[in-house]
């Protein structure tokens, strides 16, 4: 209520004062000098220029032997290092995968630096992107940091 009042006093004190202006000139003034300087060419710029890009060449992408689907899984599902029950946890995933061949009911996931690593095969299912549903995902690679990349569209 206090807020409602105080915009209410603002709005009674600006149309008190009267129109716009700026630094004493009225609006048909400025529109006037706004025109001149269009018209002579005086265009002010007043921050500095954005810095070129730090990116100048595409990171190049090692591509993974192999044919490698992008598919999606629940977040944070272990990975495991061999496609069998209690084998040692290499890494969880993000919820989206690069999923290739399956073994024994578990799948193959490329993994950091192109290491394999294995899910569940029940918890395997197509790509679905819950911000964008028509979106598609293919795989794109391994950075030379050896991050899998993903191209969603």
């Amino acid at each position: 209520m206090r807020q409602v009042s105080s915009a209410v006093a603002l709005l009674g004190f600006l149309a008190s004062v009267g129109g716009a202006s700026a630094q004493g000139f009225s609006g048909p003034e400025l529109d006037r000098m706004s025109k001149e300087r269009l018209n002579n060419g005086d265009f002010r710029h007043f921050a500095a220029p954005p810095a070129p890009s730090t990116i100048t060449q595409p990171i190049p992408l090692h591509s993974p032997r192999g044919v490698w689907v992008c598919m999606s899984t629940d977040p944070y599902l272990k990975i495991l290092a061999e496609p069998r029950a209690g084998a040692p946890v290499v890494g969880d995933s993000s919820g989206r995968i690069a999923a290739g061949a399956d073994r024994a009911g578990y799948t193959s996931v490329l993994f950091h630096e192109g290491t394999i690593g294995w899910v569940p095969s029940s918890a395997v299912r197509p790509y679905h992107n819950e911000f964008n549903p028509r979106a598609t995902c293919t795989v794109g690679g391994i950075r030379p940091n050896g991050v899998v990349t993903f191209d969603v569209r």
